[in-house]
């Protein structure tokens, strides 16, 4: 009787075993009921402003897709929604590193969406290594996102090579006369501006330009006087600047107390946001700066996103989130094409060499087996509220006068 009594428990013993086995993923998949993205994202610190345009173009992007039903994944037979998660970067890459271990760890993510700045979106691509999860990149220079060998992130952006090129071919287009002959070459001092910093160096000494004042500074600087004086007395006739948008708002400021007067200004991240503009009123005219995107291109869905955000945010527009609302579509249709939200099935999609995301905000983008694609840059004057693009050669570039003739 113990001997069928022992039998018995054993037998009771295995079948429970075997069925707590057999439909773990089977009965996960009819739980399923959302795709969890995570988002680390600046909403403190000094990249706020750019952060800000961001978080509005995932939360739009995400709104949409949700919007025609979600995510098929055949996988799970179903579509389904994204769950979109933000954790805060604070602008750091210690705290972007943070935020993307709370998200992975605490949060569950099934997949995750980059921030807007190269070093904040190295420091969590080695948190998404780490785990495995696949991280999708936007907004970091393609160069340096390459030279970390990443086996589980992709980008879309230019490269420091092709976005620190777009001054000299503004100025290529003008006379050799009206170019300008003294550059004061100013990048924040860390792998973003010094990466930016080698590509400004090389085109200048294969155009013949002159390097007059090389001057790395310390993100979040409040006096810039010495710089100032330096480029003063060096004659620089020309900014080319890498900086947060307070750090940009803060020295042209000191500028124009010091009466430096330059003919040309070109900036780098901190001169587009639309509080720039705002902040500052006419002295930014004839301020030039790099552009991810315009809602005048010819891409589907640019005009509609971009009267969106100028109906939401009191007429200013944007130049950012073309690029950034693309991102969200983009996974979605890797994760149709992998038929699956398994991080490394995404992953193999964007790193078959043969992906292609079609019709985006961005036009049809083709990743190579890097899980990499080069986007154009573009340079836009500000004038009298408006961007008007230079580079291509919309409208004329006008040449900044000193500025007690303004």
């Amino acid at each position: 009787m113990a001997k069928d009594n022992f039998l018995g428990w054993l037998g009771l013993f295995f079948f429970v075993f075997a069925a707590c086995l057999m439909p773990l993923s089977g009965v996960s998949a009819a739980e399923k009921q959302e795709i969890r993205v995570g988002a680390i994202n600046s909403m403190t610190g000094m990249n706020v402003l750019t952060g800000s345009d961001q978080k509005w173009a995932y939360e739009q992007a995400v709104a949409d897709i949700n919007k025609k039903g979600g995510v098929y994944v055949k996988d799970l037979g179903k579509k389904l929604p994204i769950k979109l998660i933000f954790a805060d970067d604070k602008s750091t890459a210690a705290d972007a590193a943070a935020a993307m271990e709370i998200l992975i760890k605490l949060q569950k993510i099934d997949l995750a969406l980059s921030s807007n700045v190269t070093p904040l979106n190295i420091a969590a691509g080695t948190v998404c290594e780490k785990y495995k999860v696949f991280f999708c990149i936007t907004s970091s220079w393609l160069d340096q996102i390459e030279e970390q060998n990443f086996k589980w992130c992709s980008d879309f952006f230019f490269s420091t090579v092709s976005a620190s090129r777009s001054p000299f071919d503004v100025w290529g287009m003008y006379p050799e006369a009206e170019r300008p002959k003294r550059i004061w070459l100013m990048m924040e001092d860390n792998p973003d501006g010094q990466g930016f910093a080698s590509g400004f160096k090389g085109h200048a000494k294969n155009m013949g330009y002159n390097i007059a004042l090389d001057e790395p500074y310390m993100p979040g600087t409040k006096d810039f006087s010495s710089s100032i004086l330096k480029a003063k007395g060096r004659k620089c006739d020309s900014l080319l600047w890498l900086g947060s948008p307070t750090d940009s708002i803060t020295l042209i400021r000191q500028i124009k107390q010091q009466r430096l007067n330059m003919k040309y200004m070109h900036g780098y991240k901190g001169f587009w946001p639309g509080e720039f503009y705002q902040t500052l009123g006419k002295d930014a005219d004839y301020i030039i700066h790099d552009g991810f995107w315009a809602q005048t291109l010819p891409y589907p869905g640019a005009k509609e996103i971009g009267n969106r955000y100028i109906d939401d945010h009191k007429g200013q527009d944007s130049v950012s989130i073309g690029l950034y609302y693309a991102n969200p579509w983009v996974l979605a249709q890797a994760i149709e094409k992998a038929g699956s939200i398994d991080s490394a099935k995404v992953r193999d999609v964007y790193y078959s060499g043969e992906f292609m995301a079609k019709g985006t905000t961005m036009g049809d983008l083709k990743f190579n087996e890097k899980g990499l694609h080069l986007t154009p840059c573009l340079a836009l004057q500000w004038w009298e509220g408006k961007r008007l693009p230079v580079l291509p050669k919309v409208y004329e570039l006008k040449w900044m006068p000193p500025w007690d003739q303004r």
